[in-house]
């Protein structure tokens, strides 16, 4: 059966470890002289040469509203307003039963791609979801310490309890249908609560003892028999950071890219899959162009197409 997707741009850089006002997507979308791809064109390749149907749909703009919360400090606020933007966007695709492919922005879109995801299938057709983290961090840090981009799990999953955060129980997420891919890099208030709420997590030391074809393998058996569908959200920063430094948090000893397309591949080439999330990728921190380029082969993998 034919597959339907989506690209919605989501530039909200504003709450990682570095901010930037550079539409990232943008970045991803056009040529330039240090790359001989972009984005926009190879959606058309696929369309024309392929009989693919893809539509990029644009961005969710950062309102004014939200920068100037931002400005002020009010971060908790301006995340709750952008990601309810972008929660109606991706439920749009979700209602005309196409495959949602997010590009960021870091990590913290999570907030509104995941509760989409959830509201849709979760709530509103009693699915059984799971959400498949590919990360160098685990993004569930439950205290005020550090950046809103290493929270958006403990958000999603409630359990972070400031500043009034609460997410609805049919749309929240539950631990035990979450699947972390590469983790090596844990505060240890994200290593007690992993622990405390036994989350599934392929971290790479386990990926060395045992072997990516085995993860992958058991992953997927996981997935294919005890879920309807599954959601892929895959930090750039989950890459091997020694190679691939485009990003405000490079991390060596991560993933390599042939590996990242073979997980990617993997998890939507399953009839289960319900859509995926791009993020962290700074386009101003790749001056080879390299990263880019993986970036937009990594999003071709998610329509089928490796070659």
């Amino acid at each position: 059966m034919t597959s339907h997707f989506d690209i919605i741009g989501a530039p909200f850089n504003q709450l990682g470890f570095v901010t930037s006002q550079e539409n990232t997507v943008d970045g991803l979308r056009r040529m330039n002289e240090i790359s001989s791809v972009g984005l926009t064109d190879w959606i058309q390749i696929r369309n024309d040469r392929w009989g693919a149907d893809i539509i990029d749909q644009g961005d969710v703009e950062v309102s004014d509203e939200v920068h100037g919360l931002i400005s002020k400090g009010n971060k908790d606020e301006a995340l709750r307003i952008y990601s309810s933007h972008l929660k109606e966007q991706v439920l749009g695709s979700y209602m005309n039963n196409r495959v949602p492919i997010i590009i960021g922005g870091d990590h913290s879109i999570a907030v509104g791609t995941i509760q989409a995801a959830l509201s849709h299938y979760q709530k509103n057709r009693g699915k059984k979801i799971a959400i498949v983290w590919v990360d160098a961090h685990a993004d569930c840090n439950n205290t005020l310490d550090s950046n809103l981009h290493g929270k958006p799990l403990a958000l999603l999953m409630n359990q972070y309890a400031h500043n009034g955060w609460s997410v609805p129980y049919d749309v929240a997420l539950k631990p035990q249908d979450v699947f972390y891919v590469g983790l090596r890099d844990l505060m240890l208030c994200e290593y007690e609560l992993i622990e405390r709420l036994k989350i599934t997590n392929f971290d790479m030391m386990c990926i060395e003892q045992k072997g990516f074809n085995t993860v992958v393998g058991t992953l997927m058996e996981r997935l294919e028999s005890e879920y309807d569908g599954i959601y892929l959200s895959f930090d750039y920063d989950a890459l091997d950071g020694s190679l691939f430094r485009a990003c405000a948090t490079p991390n060596v000893g991560g993933l390599t890219a042939r590996e990242s397309l073979y997980l990617v591949h993997s998890i939507a080439s399953s009839d289960k899959f319900i859509g995926a999330e791009f993020v962290e990728y700074l386009p101003e921190r790749d001056s080879s162009g390299a990263s880019k380029e993986l970036m937009i082969k990594l999003i071709d993998a998610v329509w089928g197409f490796k070659s």
